[in-house]
């Protein structure tokens, strides 16, 4: 108990420091083996790649429900530990872990026989659609895992214990890079046999999570079935922050879907591959910036659950800065290697005719990643004080209106095409950055002034 409130409570800049380290290491492997999984997919042609890029919505949308149950449990169990109240932080556990199995099944049920149409929906035709379907089908099936092993990870991040963590995401990571290269092209299951690797990894990663809290049983919070009981406060606490987080991420999933759709209006499907692959990159760039915003998520809540108005507002700036100081690098650093990355993409036959879309490609759209600092760890702040549904609101502007609305304008009204898509999408990420540092600022006064306000009853 002393040392999960010790690391969360004691120092912000140092706690947001340790929390994140590990996070981001996860996430960095995660997003190296979707980089791989990409350059492996890309050898079977651009048809595939862009296959790829047409499941994104549904990829994400699952990613969606499953983090988004995980940052609830993650930021319910932190508020309760800065607290002091640990029956409350596995009162949140259990019912998290109940809730993923739930709305893992209810996934399931809803998407899994509608992949066709959504596909026409954005529309996708041809082999294309044939490979997606044939990528997506198999992905689905597993949603269940993908939410059983994001709660747990937002469990143990709770608590500020990251290290098992990253270590079941490097082993699953690990696993599924090897198993890539086997499953597509030594046993021949082509795109699915990237499916089947995904799947594989995560069920290994699950498993030593499970094995970490239920059988070894070191963390700080137990989860405990025998003990559990239905609370409806627990479950609305928990979907406070759970259900705004995944519709965030279901707004990416909405935004891709657009997004996706206005290239197939002004392009083709190596345009689309074009955009897939250079996402791909540039998510390996999003990687530091998720992570810390995850390590400020504990630190936040538990600021705020002890009711510590300087260390919160000190975490906030804090992981604001040093996002910024990473991503000057990292988006420095993808623009000079653009010419060695893109060819990463196109050593194939098949896929060589889009080297030179790429490398202009990775020379405009790295520049979105220059506003995720305001983005994110905004976000963060709203969920680690238990409100959620003003991150949302961040994702609606960002996803649903400035993406499509800047990409529709500048690629099909100004007749720029494909470039116009770049520029919408960093003109988007500049639009929504300005409005959640201003919201973030008037909601730290607001903190501030509540917390004042209500010592002054205390000391009274």
């Amino acid at each position: 108990m002393k040392n999960v409130e010790t690391l969360l409570l004691e120092n912000p800049k140092k706690a947001i420091i340790k929390v994140s380290k590990p996070i981001i290491f996860a996430m960095f492997l995660e997003s190296i083996y979707s980089f791989v999984d990409s350059i492996w997919v890309s050898g079977l042609g651009a048809d595939a790649l862009a296959a790829i890029g047409a499941s994104f919505p549904i990829i994400i949308s699952i990613y969606a429900v499953s983090w988004g149950l995980g940052v609830g449990a993650s930021s319910g169990i932190a508020r309760k530990i800065g607290a002091k109240d640990k029956e409350g932080a596995i009162s949140v556990a259990n019912h998290a872990v109940i809730l993923a199995l739930i709305f893992g099944g209810l996934y399931l049920i809803s998407v899994y026989p509608n992949i066709f149409g959504i596909l026409d929906l954005m529309g996708v035709y041809g082999i294309c659609k044939i490979l997606a379907i044939e990528y997506l089908k198999i992905l689905v099936l597993g949603i269940g895992l993908f939410t059983t092993y994001e709660v747990l990870c937002g469990v143990l991040r709770g608590e500020g214990n990251t290290k098992i963590v990253m270590i079941a995401s490097a082993i699953g990571t690990l696993t599924n890079i090897v198993l890539d290269p086997l499953f597509i092209y030594i046993l021949h299951l082509n795109i699915a046999g990237a499916s089947y690797a995904t799947l594989t990894s995560i069920f290994l990663s699950t498993l030593i999570l499970i094995y970490y809290l239920f059988i070894k049983k070191e963390s700080y919070v137990k989860i405990d079935f025998s003990k559990f009981k239905f609370n409806f406060e627990v479950v609305f606490d928990l979907l406070r922050v759970s259900l705004p987080t995944a519709l965030m991420e279901i707004t990416v999933a909405i935004s891709f879907f657009i997004m996706n759709y206005i290239i197939m209006i002004v392009g083709n499907s190596e345009n689309l591959a074009v955009y897939t692959a250079s996402l791909r990159i540039t998510e390996i760039g999003f990687v530091p910036m998720l992570g810390l915003a995850s390590g400020a998520i504990s630190v936040i809540g538990a600021s705020y659950g002890a009711k510590n108005y300087e260390k919160l507002k000190t975490a906030y700036f804090y992981t604001l800065k040093i996002g910024f100081l990473i991503e000057i690098i990292i988006v420095a650093s993808i623009m000079i290697f653009a010419p060695i990355l893109a060819y990463l993409f196109t050593y194939s036959k098949t896929s060589m005719s889009m080297y030179e879309d790429l490398v202009k490609a990775l020379r405009i759209v790295p520049f979105y990643l220059l506003f995720t600092p305001l983005i994110l760890t905004t976000s963060s702040l709203f969920q680690g004080i238990g409100k959620g549904e003003r991150s949302l609101m961040i994702a609606l502007i960002r996803c649903i209106i400035c993406h499509p609305l800047y990409s529709y304008i500048l690629a099909v009204i100004y007749s720029l095409g494909i470039l116009g898509v770049y520029l919408g999408l960093v003109i988007g990420d500049f639009t929504a950055g300005i409005f959640s540092f201003l919201i973030g600022i008037l909601t730290l006064m607001a903190i501030s002034k509540y917390l004042s306000k209500r010592n002054q009853k205390i000391e009274k």
